[in-house]
């Protein structure tokens, strides 16, 4: 029985601008993808028996509902590969929080399926196509870096961003964010404020050490969904002003919440920062980029 151990790291939001509505009832977007390797969840594929099972602890969704088993069920109707497969599934990755953890389970999946030695394997833009009907931010995770995307988050540009040297504190509030509702709120919102502003970070300017820039790249933190989630969900809001009180030189929302990721120039400052957080009983992560 052959296993495989497969890794399906977490996504942050840099940025986030939300164009308009299509009428086909979905969001157009601006925004700029990034990996955020210290957050994962690990797969444990065993190849065996028929269909694909799943099994993870302290969840309760049927396996036919997991975007693991979708993404094994619509791979083997188009290339007609069906390998019997267990998943052991071990989630690190909150849900709800803005982080595209089911979204990178369902990509390494199909990464799986599509380099398998027996599968007769898809051309990248047929993958590409076929992981964005599974849902907006998986194509992003078939790539290996950061992208700004458009669209409905599927049309992809792989960048550069050089973050090197600085310190990503990522909070995890506990709470839960309603992705149909926070899309909603934002169309519903009855006086659009000018949210952009007051509350964009340029991390190339917002440096605390002022014989050092944050960002060797042009990088501006702002999330349009701040707008309703912030007032909504006073937990986001406490997290991100803790934040930008504690050091950080930059901190916004990650997708539609509940995650809150910030940059650090001095690590020391992020790890007293993240002890802080832990006293008021919110989950954090340190990535130092090198």
């Amino acid at each position: 029985m052959r296993k495989t151990t497969l890794t399906a790291p977490a996504k942050v939001n840099l940025y986030l601008k939300i164009v308009g509505k299509r009428e086909d009832g979905y969001h157009e977007l601006e925004t700029l993808f990034h990996p955020f390797p210290a957050l994962a969840d690990t797969l444990e594929i065993s190849e065996t028996g028929t269909g694909c099972t799943i099994d993870c602890k302290g969840m309760d969704l049927p396996a036919e509902d997991n975007l693991i088993y979708k993404a094994w069920d619509k791979y083997s109707k188009v290339t007609g590969f069906r390998p019997g497969l267990h998943v052991e599934l071990t989630k690190r990755t909150p849900t709800g929080a803005g982080l595209g953890g089911g979204s990178s389970d369902a990509a390494s999946m199909l990464r799986f399926l599509n380099t398998h030695p027996d599968s007769p394997g898809m051309e990248h833009a047929e993958l590409n196509s076929l992981a964005a009907g599974l849902g907006a931010d998986v194509p992003f995770f078939l790539l290996d870096g950061p992208a700004w995307a458009k669209g409905i988050g599927e049309i992809l540009s792989p960048c550069t961003v050089d973050l090197s040297g600085l310190s990503a504190l990522l909070a995890c509030p506990d709470v839960h964010v309603n992705t149909v509702w926070a899309y909603k709120a934002w169309s519903t919102r009855s006086q659009p404020a000018n949210l952009e502003k007051n509350s964009r970070f340029d991390l190339t300017t917002s440096a605390s050490d002022n014989n050092r820039t944050a960002s060797k790249t042009r990088v501006t933190l702002f999330n349009d969904f701040e707008e309703v989630v912030l007032p909504e969900f006073p937990e986001i809001r406490e997290t991100k002003e803790f934040l930008l009180k504690n050091g950080a030189c930059g901190a916004v929302m990650s997708g539609s919440g509940a995650s809150v990721i910030s940059f650090f120039t001095k690590k020391e400052e992020a790890e007293k920062a993240a002890s802080g957080l832990k006293a008021i009983n919110v989950d954090s992560v340190i990535h130092t980029f090198s």
